[in-house]
């Protein structure tokens, strides 16, 4: 009997501490949160998520660690995000690379649309075209007509294969009816390093690497991908204003964590990179690396966006016939 009642004690005891651990345990967050960067270090998604992750950790009271894992096209680190527990300690940059274009090229280990609960969105993104100065081009047409009377001379840098540097050189070369070659590389900080030395002739590429190199002559901005002149580079015509109409290519990014993750979580992450991207400072600096449009998709829309994208991408790739060895 005293056995029997000691259990019922202990057992009584047992559920008191455990009630009471829930008590003790503090609101998200209680330890470092961790962001996937799918991008090298050096580059413009590393820019982009150090001036947000600046902000958004003080609002949180914990550090953001940056954890890089570039490679395959951003899906090496799309695929690590997705693995991760579904608890809010990871975060994950993604872009139309690993859910509109790669998954339309390829069988990829995550799904695409269903693997991640967005946060906010970053903001879209005009690519530019660069040249060389060695190249004896000053505007696209001048390109063309280079390209064209030298075919598969020029080579062509871009992030990745399937990425938006990578699609973008594609389609303009379709349109075009031109040849060269593409050269991928796992980001920014690497190609651009390769297109000042000479070592490839051109390159796609987001605004702000690209930049510092333009202002310098070090490199030539052919044209702009976005439908509009970028407030960045208003000088630079854009590839619609030189010849083809309609021309309207800026791939967009977003904040995300993984799908399941608890609510109370969810909102608290939600809450922080929204004021994040509503922080004055914090536009202001987005904008001088060439983010256009900061923040500017719902919530709500995010989702769908994901998925009329990647409906949008499999009809181009397809109808290009561009795979992962173009």
């Amino acid at each position: 009997m005293t056995s029997r009642r000691g259990l019922i004690q202990w057992a009584a005891m047992g559920a008191t501490l455990s009630s009471l651990g829930h008590a003790w345990a503090g609101p998200f967050p209680e330890k470092a949160i961790k962001l996937v960067v799918p991008y090298p270090s050096g580059g413009g998604a590393d820019q982009w998520c150090r001036i947000v992750a600046g902000k958004a950790e003080k609002l949180l009271g914990q550090p953001i660690v940056f954890d890089y894992k570039p490679g395959a096209s951003t899906t090496i680190g799309a695929d690590a995000a997705a693995k991760a527990p579904a608890d809010g300690y990871t975060i994950h940059l993604i872009d139309s690379t690993a859910f509109a274009y790669v998954p339309n090229m390829r069988k990829v280990p995550y799904d695409a649309l269903k693997a991640f609960t967005p946060l906010v969105h970053l903001g879209d993104l005009p690519f530019a075209l660069l040249a060389h100065p060695s190249v004896p081009v000053r505007n696209l047409q001048e390109l063309i007509a280079y390209a064209k009377a030298n075919p598969n001379k020029l080579n062509c840098a871009s992030a990745g294969v399937g990425s938006p540097h990578h699609l973008i050189a594609e389609i303009l070369k379709q349109r075009a009816g031109i040849a060269m070659n593409h050269v991928p590389y796992k980001g920014s900080a690497q190609y651009m390093a390769d297109l000042v030395g000479g070592q490839v002739d051109l390159a796609v590429s987001t605004l702000g690497p690209a930049m510092p190199h333009i202002q310098t002559g070090r490199i030539r901005a052919l044209a702009v991908s976005s439908g509009k002149r970028s407030a960045s580079m208003p000088d630079v015509p854009t590839i619609a204003e030189q010849g083809f109409e309609g021309f309207d290519e800026k791939p967009w990014n977003c904040f995300v964590t993984n799908a399941g993750v608890p609510a109370d979580a969810l909102e608290r992450l939600r809450a922080a990179f929204r004021t994040t991207m509503d922080d004055p400072e914090v536009v202001q600096a987005l904008r001088k690396t060439g983010v256009e449009e900061i923040g500017r998709m719902p919530l709500t829309q995010i989702t769908e966006q994901m998925r009329l994208d990647y409906l949008k991408w499999g009809e181009v790739i397809r109808r290009a016939k561009i795979t992962v060895d173009s």
